[in-house]
Formats: C-alpha cells, structure tokens, sequence
C-alpha cells in the first residue's frame, strides 16, 4: 500500500488566515510579518472565505501546529486561521510527481 505521506522529511500545510485589515496599512503589515518567519514558503492575499494564504514547511506535523499555535495565531490582527496538511503532491510547480506508467495499448504489447 502507498503512503500517502511524504517522505522527504518534511510536513508541509497551507493555513488559511483570516485577518483584520490594519488602518492605513490593510493587509500588508501582517503578510510582511508572516513571509519574515524562515518556516514560511509562501503567502497570498486571497479573495472568498479568509485573506491570507499560508504555505510553510516543517520537521514533523507537531512542529507545524506549534508555530500556528505561538507564532501566528498570536499576531495581533490574526482572528482566526485553519490548518492544512498535505498528505500528498501529485504536482508541484508544474511538475508531475510520480506519473503513472504509460498505458499499453489493448491487445498490444509494448
């Protein structure tokens, strides 16, 4: 059976956050303060249900959940955020993962 983990070592979750834009500055303040963290890959401001997009990398899941828990949900404008975990890649900056072998043709051999 595949596992369905990675296992280069690494845990990585995207963190949806829901912010209160700063007077004067919206949401620029907090992304800066986010994106300076080294756990941090990526951050977008989105549009829909929350307004940052957080992608970070960490050792184990419990690593990860320790930084949501005392670094990023303590930022003061940070009102909510729910955690990822990615359990598996298929495809990463556009680079297909693991791709399938190539099907044979019925009643053809290759």
């Amino acid at each position: 059976m595949e596992k369905p983990i990675q296992e280069t070592g690494t845990v990585t979750a995207l963190i949806e956050v829901k912010i209160s834009p700063q007077r004067d500055n919206g949401f620029e303040r907090i992304a800066e303060r986010v994106y300076q963290y080294d756990e941090v890959t990526s951050v977008y401001l989105m549009s829909g249900a929350y307004d940052l997009c957080v992608i970070l990398e960490g050792r184990t899941v419990a690593e990860v959940a320790n930084f949501v828990f005392a670094r990023l949900s303590t930022i003061d404008g940070v009102n909510s955020t729910s955690t990822h975990f990615i359990l598996k890649k298929y495809k990463d900056n556009g680079v297909i993962l693991n791709p399938p072998p190539p099907q044979q043709e019925r009643g053809m051999h290759v």
